[in-house]
């Protein structure tokens, strides 16, 4: 199923990450995924930090929703992702026994005013914990999310706020931020990444060396498992290839550059 498939139809027990760069490319898959089930009476959860909800908030707006008329119809349940944290923390540990409690219990309480459908929920908890050091927390968040779904249906959304041109991001995170996933995306626009790699990859070691990469990385990356150029960076930061700090800073450059 592809990224958009996800958004339109969030299948129960589905569960997809945004990775993203400003707020705002997070906003938008927040409000697509979300905005797609209120047209059909889906109702929708959202676990955000204070300082993103006014940003959700915003491209709902945009998009046509009042969120204030959304929550007082019980289509949207809002939560403090900090707050939420606090209530199941062990320690440095999410407590299992907590997490069914408190997020569970909110899941069941949003299923209880619209039964029969599938909840659309966002939660960012786990980026809270990325951020803080506590990527092994984050990590057992995300499967406790995992097993709650065996249980209740939903959809979840996650965001992680990532450079993705970063060669320890490539090698250390988002591999295990995606083995926890059934639907990734590294950046909003792939098609923009892709001109932005295929033009650094030219520059820095040439066409010849550029098209012998894109051919080690189809050897060695299975196929439809991550986009090409996704593929590329995360070949070049584990590979040991001496000019892929070069490459991935000019991937940057011109990825940015075409947004404008």
């Amino acid at each position: 199923m592809s990224w958009t498939s996800f958004i339109e139809t969030a299948p129960a027990a589905g569960h997809a990450v945004q990775v993203y760069d400003d707020v705002s490319e997070l906003a938008r898959s927040f409000a697509a995924f979300v905005a797609a089930g209120f047209r059909d009476g889906d109702p929708a959860i959202a676990i955000a930090t204070a300082d993103h909800r006014e940003a959700f908030a915003g491209e709902l707006v945009q998009r046509g929703w009042d969120p204030a008329e959304l929550e007082r119809k019980g289509l949207l349940a809002s939560a403090d992702a900090e707050e939420l944290l606090d209530r199941f923390m062990d320690g440095e540990t999410p407590s299992a026994e907590r997490f069914e409690h408190v997020v569970g219990g909110l899941v069941d309480e949003v299923s209880a005013r619209h039964p029969g459908r599938t909840i659309r929920a966002f939660g960012e908890m786990v980026d809270v914990l990325w951020r803080r050091g506590q990527q092994e927390a984050a990590t057992a968040l995300e499967e406790l999310w995992n097993e709650l779904a065996r249980t209740r249906s939903f959809a979840l959304l996650c965001g992680y706020h990532l450079d993705i041109f970063e060669p320890d991001v490539q090698r250390d995170a988002l591999p295990e931020v995606f083995r926890t996933h059934s639907h990734t995306r590294a950046v909003e626009e792939p098609s923009r990444l892709a001109a932005a790699v295929d033009q650094a990859l030219s520059e820095v070691v040439g066409p010849a060396r550029a098209a012998w990469i894109y051919l080690d990385v189809a050897e060695h990356v299975p196929h439809g498992s991550l986009p090409r150029a996704q593929a590329v960076l995360s070949w070049l930061s584990t590979s040991g290839f001496p000019n892929a700090p070069a490459i991935l800073e000019r991937a940057r450059m011109y990825y940015r550059l075409r947004a404008a």
